[in-house]
């Protein structure tokens, strides 16, 4: 299974949540437009991102009939139900700079545990979900 894509992507995302940090580090509220087109530029990351597992990953992985590649999936997939509801509401409240500027204590609690649930999810991916992909093609 060609997994390049989606590689690729969790470059992406990983670059935009950078790009969000580093404004955030220079000043949340002195940055907050900088912040809230970081985090809609990561939604719509995210968003492809995920679409795109649904529609070519997953059927690519039932199409392989490993039971074991199918459990690690399906772990996966309900871990991330969750995290995409807390990554929309997140992107939802922090969407408009005015939000960001007017509360940077709480949008920088709010990035610190979504943002970061978030990429660490990429990074289990990276380590453990992909590499087991790739051994099955």
């Amino acid at each position: 299974m060609d997994i390049s894509r989606f590689m690729d992507h969790h470059v992406d995302i990983l670059h935009s949540i950078r790009e969000m940090r580093d404004h955030s580090k220079a000043g949340v509220a002195e940055h907050a437009g900088e912040i809230s087109r970081a985090i809609m530029k990561l939604r719509s990351k995210v968003s492809l991102h995920l679409a795109t597992e649904n529609k070519v990953m997953y059927p690519a992985i039932y199409a392989l009939q490993d039971p074991e590649i199918t459990k690690l999936r399906h772990g996966f997939q309900d871990e991330m139900d969750g995290l995409a509801r807390a990554f929309d509401g997140f992107c939802r409240r922090w969407r408009q700079a005015r939000a960001v500027a007017e509360d940077p204590e709480g949008f920088r609690n709010d990035a610190n545990t979504v943002i970061k649930a978030l990429h660490q999810r990429i990074q289990r991916e990276n380590m453990h979900f992909y590499p087991r992909l790739i051994q099955a093609a």
